[in-house]
């Protein structure tokens, strides 16, 4: 199960062997569209362009806008991009329209290339682990990144998943020091590197190794991670720390956000 905790669409054949893409875009559009699909919403269309995001609105009676630039609302929106206006009162039995800087242009990428696209944050966690176990395919964990840089928060939320699914897997001994005696025997095995390790149970490559590490070193103190992150200290600066809290929530729900046909819904 080779994974990447980023996308790389220069090479469409190395993509070929992903049938699975989990996108992430902790801080914030992901965990909003948990967060709203949790709260009754019917579904969310992932948009790119904010003049697309408003025709929508125009064309059904049921669907509201949310979206931010660069963290801020967008004009005219009914929402912006934090998690708390997804609410039970705002999004029950609507369809949300959706367009972020990051997150949302990261899933409609994404879907043109691999075939099948989950939604991951903090909150469904396990949730999705244990579906992709349950699948038993090769997973691309695509980290939507701020304004195309790598982001501490969207790989930390590709760590937890990691994580449980090698626990699932029983692999504990990833979590054991290496014995300079035993490197033969080394349990990081690299599906590139040496053929030797195609009936591992599990393959990571760097990126999902040090994705992994970083939930092993944060444990359960994610809202530190948060605010270690850069988007998470402007966030925090914006006076939106509330977002934080709810963002950093681990395994609150078991919904599996699947994007099917432009919509994501929870399948």
């Amino acid at each position: 199960m080779p994974t990447r905790h980023s996308i790389e669409f220069e090479n469409d054949d190395y993509l070929a062997k992903y049938q699975i893409a989990v996108v992430l875009d902790v801080l914030r559009a992901t965990t909003n569209i948990i967060t709203a699909l949790k709260n009754g919403c019917l579904g969310v269309i992932p948009v790119i362009h904010v003049a697309e995001t408003k025709r929508l609105a125009s064309t059904h009676s049921k669907i509201i806008i949310g979206g931010e630039r660069n963290a801020v609302k967008l004009s005219g929106f009914h929402l912006g991009n934090s998690p708390l206006e997804y609410s039970i009162e705002n999004v029950k039995d609507q369809l949300v329209a959706l367009t972020t800087t990051n997150g949302t242009a990261t899933i409609k990428v994404v879907a043109q290339k691999i075939p099948q696209v989950l939604i991951g944050s903090m909150l469904n966690a396990t949730a999705l682990a244990n579906h992709l176990v349950l699948l038993n395919k090769n997973i691309l964990f695509a980290c939507a990144g701020t304004k195309g840089k790598f982001s501490l928060e969207d790989t930390l939320g590709a760590g937890y998943i990691i994580k449980k699914i090698l626990l699932l897997k029983g692999i504990g001994q990833y979590h054991q020091k290496l014995n300079i005696n035993k490197l033969e025997k080394n349990t990081f095995i690299y599906n590139d590197e040496s053929p030797r390790n195609h009936n591992h149970p599990v393959i990571l490559d760097d990126l999902a190794v040090t994705a992994y590490r970083l939930a092993l070193y944060y444990g359960d103190d994610i809202i530190t991670a948060l605010y270690d992150s850069l988007h998470g200290q402007k966030l925090a600066q914006m006076g939106l720390v509330n977002d934080l809290l709810h963002c950093a929530q681990l395994n609150i729900c078991n919904l599996i956000p699947s994007y099917e046909k432009g919509i994501i819904i929870n399948t």
